[in-house]
């Protein structure tokens, strides 16, 4: 597995490329010190996940999620974050950030966080996800512009593909949601790709954002039929 580390400190990049280094499943393929760099190494080495930190010089992380996800949507993104980030949350989860980690994260919780991000899960320390879930609640409170097809939207979707939608938004990955819906992992793929094609949505992050935005999270779908 490939890893890319963007990081505008010298410390900080060192010690994750000793770390990360140090487990035979990866393998760091570059580092970059801001947000010009941390895109062109990405176009040119396609990296299977890149560590960036949220706040970059040269180009911001938040901006450089959305052209990474735009030339090399592969590329699975885990954002290094600090307790005073709340800002940057939501925009980097609206333009694509697969995952959050708190920086000061332990070795054994950043790899296997980065294992399960590959796998296509999303990885959000708690007090990452304790402040999404708090943003995207309101913002399902207000009168978001982008929610006034929620309705006509859901009557396109199936029962198992809302309930999938809702086990994406709990951060599960496709291997766990097989085991959870007792489908095969190529019918879990090809459920996400018709959510994806009836929401009109980028990647499974958004379909996540949707979930949680629509209070789909919050809906009881065991006791209705297909």
């Amino acid at each position: 597995m490939t890893v890319l580390i963007a990081d505008d400190q010298e410390l900080i990049r060192d010690s994750l490329e000793l770390l990360i280094s140090s487990d035979t499943r990866f393998k760091v393929v570059g580092t970059a010190k801001d947000g010009r760099e941390v895109i062109n190494l990405a176009v040119r080495l396609k990296p299977d996940i890149i560590l960036m930190d949220i706040r970059m010089p040269e180009i911001n992380g938040l901006e450089c999620v959305a052209h990474i996800k735009q030339q090399n949507g592969d590329s699975r993104i885990i954002m290094l974050t600090t307790f005073d980030d709340d800002q940057y949350v939501y925009d980097a989860v609206k333009n694509g950030a697969d995952g959050f980690l708190l920086k000061g994260i332990s070795k054994n919780d950043l790899l296997s966080s980065i294992v399960s991000v590959h796998a296509g899960g999303a990885s959000v320390d708690p007090q990452t996800a304790q402040k999404i879930f708090s943003l995207f609640g309101r913002l399902a409170n207000s009168s978001f512009r982008s929610l006034q097809k929620t309705d006509e939207q859901f009557k396109s979707l199936s029962i198992q593909e809302l309930k999938i939608m809702q086990l994406i938004g709990k951060g599960f990955a496709n291997k766990e949601i097989m085991q959870k819906v007792n489908f095969s992992e190529g019918t879990v793929r090809n459920y996400i790709s018709n959510i994806l094609k009836k929401l009109d949505l980028r990647d499974r992050t958004q379909i996540a954002i949707f979930a949680i935005q629509s209070g789909l999270m919050l809906k009881n779908l065991e006791s209705m039929d297909e």
